[in-house]
């Protein structure tokens, strides 16, 4: 799978965290004819720092009749992608003088039963797009399986959070993804999902994100067939949250990534080197 998250890890640890420290959200440049000259100032609502969505992979398909209790006449027919950018800084400091800002995509991911089963935390740089596949990426190390066929259904949150430079490492020892060694893997490039440190409180100031899911769907018809297809659709947009939940967000994947079992934890695309 594709992974466009991370651009330049080759540059030397010192400038990525001088980067990181000097970096905050721009105003949008006037890029028009290739010039840099002028500022368009934004306007309307920013896009909120909490997303939500819902995800439905294999869920069988069970037609309504008047006995019916539960969920009827729709399914899952196969993975659901969710596709994020982070619209914050500049991903051409040459060009416009400012700094790129990578934001953090903390993701939780919940059954149909209201339980967190994986989270984790991925990096996306200025401009970047991070692709993940349900299946593949955020329930095949659910915490009460790794099968990600047994995992069909659930909501997911994505938290839009700052990086913090305190765990990158570039060296060894390390968790393996860029983060201090005393770190889980649910941690990388310095995007820890879990309340150990924990994040500052989500604002504006700490970024946002944009994002979208297609959902692969089964839903019946009136001929007592059914009909599938594939929706892509925005995620919901919670605005900064509220500040309970993510407290809770942060204490629960922290309890189930600190187990000791090695799962729970979701997973962002490698790298590039």
């Amino acid at each position: 799978m594709r992974n466009h998250t991370i651009k330049g890890l080759a540059l030397a640890a010192g400038a990525l965290l001088v980067a990181f420290a000097l970096s905050a959200p721009a105003n949008a440049a006037t890029l028009r004819h290739g010039t840099s000259t002028g500022s368009a100032t934004v306007t309307g609502a920013l896009p909120g720092e909490v997303l939500w969505t819902y995800y439905d992979t294999n869920q069988t398909l069970t037609f309504c009749t008047s006995t019916t209790t539960g969920d009827c006449d729709e399914g899952g027919n196969g993975d659901n992608i969710i596709r994020l950018i982070n619209p914050n800084g500049s991903a051409n400091v040459g060009i416009t003088g400012e700094s790129e800002q990578f934001v953090c995509a903390m993701i939780y991911v919940f059954d149909d039963d209201e339980e967190m089963g994986a989270c984790c935390g991925c990096p996306i740089s200025s401009a970047g797009l991070l692709t993940l596949s349900v299946q593949h990426n955020l329930t095949n190390n659910f915490i009460l399986g790794n099968n990600p066929d047994t995992q069909t259904q659930g909501a997911i949150a994505i938290v839009a959070s700052t990086i913090n430079a305190d765990l990158l490492t570039f060296g060894s020892p390390s968790n393996g993804q860029f983060c201090t060694v005393t770190q889980t893997e649910a941690c990388n490039f310095g995007c820890d999902p879990t309340n150990g440190p924990g994040y500052a409180p989500v604002s504006p100031a700490t970024g946002n994100l944009l994002g979208s899911i297609t959902h692969n769907q089964v839903v019946a018809n009136n001929s007592g067939g059914s009909t599938s297809g594939l929706t892509e659709v925005g995620l919901f947009d919670d605005g900064a949250g509220d500040p309970n939940n993510l407290v809770y967000l942060q204490n629960e994947c922290g309890g189930l990534v600190g187990n000791g079992t090695f799962r729970g934890t979701c997973s962002c695309p490698r790298f590039p080197y």
